[in-house]
């Protein structure tokens, strides 16, 4: 197909777009969600400058800006910025829908978080169950991301509504850097969510033997107990981590 062709049938797409948007026929937002979400940037840019509405959600409350931060897709999202898309934007409208800075932090996609901080993205957003952006790279192990919000001040030792920290969550998921990181920014390393469990019995229970290792010399009480009465000790038994078991012991674990 000549480019001519292409060109001309992209320019018929955004027209029929368009017509949803204006005419009300179904959700208008949802052709310019579209080509957000595949990263499609030239339709996205076409739509835009024959009048789409870069803010206006479409199905589940979704915005064409979380759609394109969700699929990793930069210049889209520099493009619906430009257009001024709002960057601090809810899902659902909500108080605590996501954001699509938490979105993007969860993912990983560190140039996405980048642009959305530039614009004046909120790092310490909560959403459902009051997570933050912060807890969700730590816990998917993106050092890049976690770097960039404790420069925005993102706080550490937000908690979750289970009361989870960002602690907990990097050493849930084993990533024992991020975990440093956090502790030098301040971070509880006793801190005990809502059923009494710490960032060192998670540790123990994925047999993470760094992060166990790291918290121990940063102060983590050995013989903290939950809620069901359960210890690091008895979580590095249960999971089968003989080598966690042994550094605990080391350093004065009981039964």
């Amino acid at each position: 197909m000549s480019a001519d062709r292409t060109s001309a049938r992209r320019t018929l797409a955004a027209l029929l777009a368009l017509a949803l948007v204006a005419g009300g026929c179904g959700p208008g937002a949802q052709p310019l969600i579209a080509a957000a979400a595949k990263g499609d940037n030239a339709s996205v840019r076409e739509l835009l400058g024959r009048g789409a509405k870069p803010g206006r959600a479409g199905a589940e409350g979704l915005t064409p800006l979380m759609a394109a931060a969700q699929g990793g897709h930069t210049e889209t999202v520099r493009s619906l910025l430009d257009a001024g898309a709002d960057v601090n934007a809810r899902r659902g409208g909500s108080g605590k829908g996501r954001t699509a800075l938490i979105d993007a932090a969860g993912a990983g996609h560190v140039e996405i978080v980048r642009l959305l901080l530039a614009k004046g993205a909120d790092p310490n957003a909560r959403a459902e169950g009051e997570t933050t952006a912060l807890m969700g790279a730590a816990l998917g192990g993106h050092t890049p991301v976690v770097d960039l919000l404790l420069e925005r001040k993102a706080d550490p030792s937000a908690r979750a509504g289970d009361g989870r920290t960002p602690l907990h969550e990097a050493a849930r998921g084993g990533h024992g850097g991020i975990a440093e990181r956090l502790l030098k920014r301040g971070a509880p390393v006793n801190a005990a969510d809502a059923a009494g469990l710490t960032p060192l019995m998670l540790a123990a229970t994925g047999g993470h033997a760094e992060v166990v290792t790291l918290l121990l010399a940063w102060g983590a009480d050995v013989n903290l107990k939950a809620g069901s009465g359960a210890t690091a000790l008895n979580a590095a038994q249960r999971g089968g981590h003989a080598g966690v078991e042994e550094l605990l012991r080391a350093v004065g674990a009981k039964e």
